[in-house]
């Protein structure tokens, strides 16, 4: 994989990946951080077994901020025998980045965290979209979720009560907890 990275935020910043396997120096570590204007390349094989990942700014007492702003995303590793794992693909594959959000009258965001609490705020947005809402089918859906948020901890579920399976997180999938039509798996 490689990627260029520009700099155009106005402060320093720096891409880290969490759970890829990588080199130091395409680690994003806060001492690499990229001054606002100057650019970096990664350049690095991705040799982790399929999953879900993430990736986010890390320059040093700037993470926090940055995130809250938007910068961070999912970076998803799949490999050829994906489709004959049985896990949902396509409309049915859902990556869902959820962080809570404070918005002043003006609508602008406002970050202001308590050094020992963290930051809550006073809005959930899903996807960059606050009440986001999702047209599905009836199936069986492969949610691939991120707690973007600074402090905030959730319980989801669905509103009927139906039983979810987690089949991965962190690291990747675990083999052992998905099995098509198996215990907790309903087509709806």
């Amino acid at each position: 994989m490689r990627v260029r990275f520009e700099n155009q935020i106005g402060e320093p910043s720096i891409v880290h990946r969490h759970g890829l396997d990588v080199s130091a120096d395409n680690d994003g570590h806060p001492k690499d951080a990229v001054a606002d204007g100057a650019s970096y390349q990664y350049d690095f094989q991705v040799t982790n077994r399929p999953g879900t990942y993430w990736y986010h700014p890390h320059p040093h007492e700037r993470t926090g901020p940055q995130v809250y702003a938007g910068l961070a995303g999912l970076f998803l590793v799949t490999d050829d025998e994906d489709d004959s794992r049985g896990l949902p693909t396509g409309e049915y594959d859902l990556p869902l980045v959820i962080q809570d959000r404070l918005i002043d009258g003006a609508g602008r965001l406002v970050y202001a965290p308590n050094r020992m609490l963290g930051f809550l705020g006073d809005r959930i947005f899903v996807n960059g979209k606050e009440t986001p809402t999702f047209a599905v089918s009836e199936g069986t859906y492969r949610l691939r979720l991120l707690n973007g948020s600074n402090s905030r901890i959730y319980k989801l579920a669905w509103s009927d009560d139906s039983p979810m399976l987690a089949i991965g997180s962190d690291g990747g999938w675990s083999s052992a907890r998905w099995r098509p039509g198996g215990s907790g798996h309903r087509r709806r």
